[in-house]
């Protein structure tokens, strides 16, 4: 009998776990907040989770560096596995420094040294972009950024990895350096001290983009060949 009711509790917990974190959603960062609260400017992050099992993330965080020195820029990715161990209804253990909090089916908390980072989920769809086509319109020819309607830049991927960003009203360019990072079938482009572009479509000429930022709400945009 006390086997039979240690299942039941087992089943019951394992169900409310998979009903409560959806399989293969992308989730976004909105931040660092210290213990007391308040937003963390300089903790500049840019990280999302994955949902692969409902007892399981996979974490993606990008951290961009300029050598003030030399002026040379790095694109830094990294990636972990989040493993999910159930400490009560809503908490979950990551490692000795790391605990998940669940507060609804679309928002979570990770904790760590009394730090807090907000997470949301996002209502979208891996769209399984080409990389290749990707590749291939990005880096032909230089592309006029248009976000919420507002142009503002230029922009010359290379294959090299690095970007010539050039402002349009203004006779100056520079280059850093950019990734193209495959997420679990969600494509996106970080560059340095920009937010990330989530690809959402592909057309021939034109690669829209929801851009997405710990500091600010989505916003969608498009590259679109100069004509």
């Amino acid at each position: 009998m006390k086997n039979i009711f240690t299942l039941i509790i087992i089943f019951l917990s394992t169900i409310s776990f998979g009903q409560n974190i959806e399989k293969e959603k992308l989730w976004r960062t909105k931040g660092v907040y210290d213990s007391l609260g308040n937003f963390i400017e300089r903790a500049k992050i840019q990280s999302f989770l994955f949902s692969s099992k409902s007892n399981q993330f996979y974490r993606l965080r990008t951290q961009d560096k300029v050598n003030m020195e030399t002026g040379e820029t790095k694109v830094f990715v990294y990636r972990d596995t989040l493993n999910l161990s159930q400490s009560d209804t809503k908490s979950y253990k990551l490692s000795d420094k790391e605990t998940l909090i669940l507060h609804s089916n679309d928002s979570l908390t990770i904790q760590f040294n009394g730090y807090t980072l907000p997470y949301v989920k996002l209502d979208l769809k891996s769209n399984k972009v080409d990389l290749e086509k990707l590749k291939s319109e990005l880096q032909k020819e230089p592309l006029i950024e248009s976000v919420e309607g507002i142009k503002e830049y230029q922009f010359t991927y290379q294959e090299n990895e690095l970007v010539i960003v050039k402002p349009l009203e203004r006779d100056s360019e520079w280059e850093s350096e950019y990734k193209i990072i495959d997420f679990n079938g969600f494509i996106i482009i970080q560059g340095i001290v920009s937010a990330p572009k989530l690809i959402t479509k592909l057309k021939k000429g034109k690669i829209s983009f929801m851009e997405i930022d710990y500091r600010f709400k989505n916003k969608n945009g498009e590259l679109n060949k100069i004509r």
